[in-house]
């Protein structure tokens, strides 16, 4: 199907159609990077939140380091070091998935860990005093009572930030992984057609994001956040 533009440009959708397969099929590979860098960015978000709130000034003072520097370096930047630079520096070679995952973790991490941070301190200090009047362990009421508390409180914004993930890990590809982005430009250099491929990465793209968007829309609405 060939559509002539307003301008000298000729659409010619056919080549969407012909290369779809393949771009669903390098979407996959989004996902999964995506996903573990979700996982990993969950892990280190929770736990620097947790050193942040600590009573040990050094421990707080370390957390809020690992929270300025990944936050405020670019997460291109930070691709091209975990996977160019640390090689050269230390030897140790990341390949491209593990830089990539490792970079998109770092960096939400980091965000994640004051949204755990800000959800800690939203549990009232009754409920951590109540624990330590019943015989809990600051430990035991960090386990039990405030930390189940704050997951439910952050939940929505988690969503957020898992959108910001899908869509960020479109950087990846300055790494030479065939995630749907690298996979695009593959396909405009065999096919000469921009803005078909381009145009098909985009709606794809907003269709995920809408779908998760209403996905988080219910949890708002269904959660009890207190």
């Amino acid at each position: 199907m060939t559509i002539l533009g307003a301008g000298s440009y000729t659409f010619d959708w056919t080549v969407v159609w012909d290369n779809l397969g393949i771009l669903l099929r390098a979407l996959e590979i989004t996902f999964k990077i995506s996903i573990l860098a979700e996982i990993l960015s969950l892990i280190l978000g929770l736990a620097i939140a947790i050193i942040r709130v600590q009573r040990s000034r050094f421990l707080r003072w370390l957390a809020i380091g690992f929270i300025d520097v990944f936050r405020a370096v670019p997460l291109l930047v930070l691709l091209i070091w975990l996977y160019y630079g640390v090689t050269i520096l230390t030897g140790l070679n990341f390949s491209a998935l593990q830089a990539g995952v490792l970079g998109l973790g770092l960096l939400y991490g980091a965000n994640l860990a004051e949204v755990f941070r800000a959800g800690l301190e939203a549990v009232p200090a009754g409920q951590r005093e109540a624990a330590l009047t019943l015989g809990l362990s600051r430990r035991q009421a960090m386990q039990s009572v405030v930390l189940p508390q704050a997951v439910r409180i952050v939940i929505p914004p988690l969503g957020n930030y898992w959108i910001g993930v899908l869509k960020d890990s479109t950087l990846v590809s300055i790494l030479g992984i065939q995630e749907i982005m690298r996979t695009a430009q593959n396909t405009v250099l065999e096919n000469f057609r921009p803005f078909e491929i381009y145009t098909t990465v985009a709606v794809i793209y907003i269709i995920l994001v809408l779908i998760f968007s209403r996905i988080i829309a219910v949890l708002e609405r269904r959660l009890p956040l207190r």
